[in-house]
């Protein structure tokens, strides 16, 4: 196990340093999305890489290959093609409540598209807006790493502000995500619904570099049933971008803050259907 993650990330470090690096439209964020769009015409490739590391007990590791092709249909409206792989190792781990099977596995996990449509550009206009919808498929289960199938619909409201000449860029996204799954030999689909509230700033330091930091609060409710909470979990951290040309590339760091519910009343995390620490390496460019 070791040894391929080493790999890995030995990998992305390779390309990141051989590669110089962008932010070519102006997203600075590893989690966030902003309320620019591609132009008509222009395509644009990201390799997204996150891990997911830790729970209550033993080792556990999730990571997640997302390949995304990106075109802009018109100058407000774009479209994406998403591919993922997941990777699970686990290890005598045991979340807040549930222990984990042990496993070392990798596969293919799905497959989703984008749509993303810009009422309004935060570079012509003192604010930006957007709407993004997300439908995609999952085979494997995003903590345990088994055989499932689930049907999502991402559905996200984007505001973005641009201060100081653009060099500050602030970035709001509201976040709804109905969720039907079903685990291994289970014949019904259960429904859950995510909510996350997500802010963001970035700011340019110099024509290359920026710095920023994000965060995510995200709640999910069963049977889409607002009174009957699952969790509540706060996640917050640095980010790092790096952009020349038509290349770029963002390291986010986002470790768990608190966490409900706490069922063992250790540490106030959650950690059944989240992880202590998450990190996430996106490089891309456009064509």
């Amino acid at each position: 196990m070791s040894k391929t993650i080493v790999q890995g990330f030995a990998t992305g470090a390779a390309m990141v340093a051989a590669t110089t690096l962008v932010l070519a439209h102006e997203e600075p964020f590893g989690y966030l999305k902003g309320a620019q769009t591609e132009a008509k015409g222009e395509w644009e490739v990201t390799q997204w890489t996150t891990g997911r590391i830790g729970k209550e007990k033993g080792r556990y590791l999730g990571m997640e290959f997302n390949t995304e092709l990106e075109y802009g249909i018109t100058d407000r409206l774009q479209t994406a093609l998403y591919l993922s792989e997941q990777y699970h190792f686990s290890r005598g781990a045991e979340g807040s409540s549930e222990e984990i099977e042990d496993r070392d596995s990798v596969g293919f996990s799905g497959i989703s598209t984008e749509f993303k449509y810009q009422l309004q550009s935060p570079f012509s206009h003192p604010w930006g807006f957007a709407v993004y919808v997300e439908p995609g498929w999952n085979r494997i289960e995003r903590v345990s790493g088994e055989r499932a199938d689930e049907i999502e619909l991402e559905t996200i409201f984007i505001a973005q502000r641009n201060f100081l000449g653009n060099r500050l860029i602030t970035v709001f996204n509201y976040t709804l995500e109905p969720e039907w799954e079903r685990e291994g030999d289970e014949s019904n689909f259960k429904t859950n619904l995510k909510m996350r509230w997500s802010v963001g700033a970035s700011y340019r330091i110099t024509d290359h570099w920026a710095l920023g930091v994000e965060s995510r609060l995200e709640g999910e409710f069963a049977d889409a049933d607002l009174n009957r909470a699952n969790y509540l979990v706060l996640h917050a951290g640095p980010n790092i971008s790096y952009s020349k040309g038509r290349f770029f590339g963002t390291f986010t760091v986002l470790p768990q803050i608190i966490g409900w519910p706490n069922v063992r009343r250790t540490g106030g995390l959650e950690l059944d259907e989240h992880e202590r620490l998450e990190l996430r390496l996106k490089m891309g460019t456009e064509f």
